[in-house]
């Protein structure tokens, strides 16, 4: 027997008990985790959530390598964020989430992640164009195309927020033109709509609302883009025009007391002139 045929069976086997070596290792770690995860989740229903956060930090600190790592650390964020009151170390663990991130399956808790990162930077550390930077990038990596709108609905609302109606305007026109079915549509429609509305430009105002109660005239808004154009109407004097609109509101718009003072006004108007 030659020299390679006797080396060859020992280094075959080396490597099989290393390769067993190491996957014993890893399994022992991801059944301890696994355990830590669930004693967590029994805190959580408890509502002792520094407890749960105790057991995340376990996984973190004992099993960085864990496919539960990135779960373990987007939990404790959600823990922060939502019952501790701390946005700070929200942010912390919501990233270290992101970045530790390896397996398909933390593909959902990622992109929950952002969300959370992008609610602390609009509502809690009043970072607004923080905050549309991360929706742009959930927009670039949600897989479900109704979620890529209502992101798209939100950073519309956090430009009307800082003042720049037409950027605004800019997101929800394209989430209204995109997909015209979607249930964001005709929400969006109004904002834009408003954009025009509250600066006094109601010609532009009027053609957005005319196309909301005409293609979506059951929809909750549409009563309200229908007022509004009527508003419109009375003040550039076409009070026959006005008074319709509001007429066809009656036991519709949610507020008929001031329907019936605007309905009373033209009609004592229009029989006066």
């Amino acid at each position: 027997m030659n020299l390679r045929s006797r080396v060859f069976p020992w280094a075959l086997f080396c490597l099989v008990a290393l390769s067993l070596t190491i996957w014993w290792f890893w399994s022992d770690a991801e059944r301890t985790s696994s355990r830590y995860l669930e004693s967590a989740e029994l805190r959580w229903e408890k509502e002792d959530y520094l407890g749960a956060i105790r057991n995340y930090e376990r996984i973190i600190e004992e099993y960085p390598g864990s496919r539960l790592a990135s779960e373990a650390n987007y939990w404790k964020g959600v823990a922060y964020f939502l019952y501790l009151d701390n946005a700070q170390k929200a942010m912390a663990s919501f990233n270290e989430s992101i970045r530790v991130a390896v397996s398909p399956l933390d593909k959902p808790h990622v992109l929950e992640a952002y969300l959370y990162i992008a609610e602390i930077y609009a509502k809690k550390l009043n970072q607004t164009k923080k905050a549309i930077a991360i929706y742009e990038r959930v927009m670039e990596i949600a897989p479900d195309p109704d979620q890529v709108l209502e992101v798209q609905y939100k950073v519309g609302a956090l430009y009307f927020d800082l003042g720049d109606l037409a950027q605004a305007r800019v997101e929800w026109d394209l989430l209204a033109s995109k997909d015209p079915k979607n249930r964001w549509a005709p929400v969006a429609l109004y904002r834009g709509g408003g954009t025009y509305f509250i600066v006094g430009m109601c010609e532009e105002a009027i053609e957005i609302y005319q196309t909301l109660y005409t293609e979506y005239p059951e929809h909750e808004v549409s009563p309200f883009a229908k007022f509004r154009t009527a508003n419109c109407l009375e003040e550039n004097k076409s009070r026959a025009e006005a008074l319709k609109l509001y007429q066809e509101l009656e036991g519709v718009y949610p507020n008929q007391e001031i329907l019936a003072a605007k309905i009373n006004k033209l009609k004592a108007l229009t029989h006066g002139s």
